[in-house]
């Protein structure tokens, strides 16, 4: 019988490194029961590739949780990503137009220019603390400028989010963060239904507006649904890519000889940040997901209406998937890492985030030729892996 496992696995040592504890529960029986560190319950957790790759495709495992449980206060209710077929499908179909590579391609001279003008903030010879630099404003600028926010609002609703993220963890939490995180999500909330109701009476060239069509003309859209969309939007478009760009700074910064052969080399840059996607994923593991009907996934037995969580962060380090699984090469092919998901839920936003990292790190790599990681700060989260802070240095100066 699988082993059911402590609380301790969401430990703070554990969080800071978690992929030898990964290492070992892939070794043992790549799946464990994991208890609600806060309350009764729990779920089953999976760390191999292929039963972290089937969990994320098996349409038997739902993503609403109203079919197996009673809901109360749920605070993005409609949204497209907790939602199964055919809602899903109708609420994705709306939004995709804005996200194909086509679309995101023709963004690319703007975003550099972003890229570009947070760069200039950056003084020679004085440290430079990345995260709130250009990882986190990048992603915000531009999602912000997709949906139709004004530049003077885009902090706000930037602190809104991370709120939301760093206090909604069920496992590393706190009585105040959690405060804050219905505090940011009631807000997002109410201004998005603001915004909405501006862009009602005066329609924009902007996402709003584009799905105020479908709700008000073509009768897509449901009451309440737009709003949570839009959050969702916002949530799911930076800050996995903050965390992206973060991350992947520091997987460069750890291992010099990949840094200077990116320099080298700069056509290595896309399998570069596909190798930084599998080896330090901004999410470790995937949102809620339950069984309809009894699932056998590896040697495990999942009982209808248990909770199952794909661990993508031990997934991606699996060894009968990934030669050498703990190297990080920027060069690897092939790399079929699952860091934005598989099936229905493929990530909407994918060609979006990596143009953003590829443009961030081309322009990061012109300013500072000779980068040194000077400190780090990281966020503790189970499901989100990403830093608070990271500062820089170029050697030379």
């Amino acid at each position: 019988m699988t082993e059911r496992r402590p609380a301790g696995l969401f430990s703070p040592d554990i969080l800071a490194d978690p992929y030898p504890t990964y290492a070992g529960l892939r070794a043992q029986d790549g799946a464990f029961w994991q208890p609600h560190p806060q309350g009764s319950g729990g779920m089953w957790m999976f760390t191999r590739y292929a039963d972290v790759e089937q969990a994320l495709k098996d349409t038997r495992l739902t993503k609403d949780a109203t079919k197996v449980r009673e809901m109360t206060g749920d605070v993005m209710p409609g949204n497209m990503l907790d939602r199964d077929p055919p809602d899903h499908t109708r609420m994705r179909g709306l939004v995709a137009h804005a996200f194909t590579p086509r679309v995101i391609e023709r963004q690319e001279a703007h975003i550099r220019e972003i890229a570009r003008e947070l760069l200039t903030r950056a003084s020679p010879g004085e440290p430079f603390e990345f995260m709130r630099g250009c990882a986190m404003p990048l992603p915000v600028i531009v999602i912000a400028e997709l949906l139709g926010v004004p530049p003077e609002d885009r902090e706000r609703f930037r602190q809104w989010s991370g709120d939301f993220i760093d206090g909604s963890d069920f496992a590393t939490a706190t009585p105040e963060s959690a405060q804050r995180a219905q505090a940011g999500i009631t807000a997002l909330g109410e201004y998005f239904a603001g915004l909405i109701e501006t862009r009602r009476a005066a329609p924009q060239d902007d996402l709003i507006s584009s799905l105020l069509h479908a709700e008000d003309e073509l009768g897509q859209l449901r009451p309440g649904e737009l709003i949570s969309n839009c959050i969702l939007l916002v949530i799911a478009g930076h800050e996995t890519t903050v965390n992206l760009i973060g991350n992947g700074l520091k997987a460069l910064l750890d291992h010099p000889p990949q840094l200077e052969r990116l320099r080298a080399d700069p056509t290595l840059m896309p399998t570069a940040i596909e190798e930084m996607l599998r080896y330090d994923p901004p999410v470790q593991r995937a949102l809620f997901r339950a069984a309809l009907e009894d699932v056998q996934i590896g040697s495990q037995t999942v009982k209808k209406g248990e909770q199952v969580s794909a661990v993508i962060g031990a997934a991606n380090r699996d060894p009968d998937q990934f030669p050498q699984p703990d190297a990080f090469d920027i060069a690897r092919s092939p790399n079929r890492h699952l860091s934005f998901g598989r099936g229905l839920h493929f990530c909407l936003g994918a060609p979006l985030a990596k143009l953003e990292a590829r443009v961030a790190f081309e322009e990061l790599l012109g300013v500072f030729p000779h980068m040194e990681l000077r400190s780090f700060t990281r966020r503790p989260s189970t499901m989100f892996r990403g830093l608070g802070e990271l500062w820089v240095t170029d050697r030379t100066a």
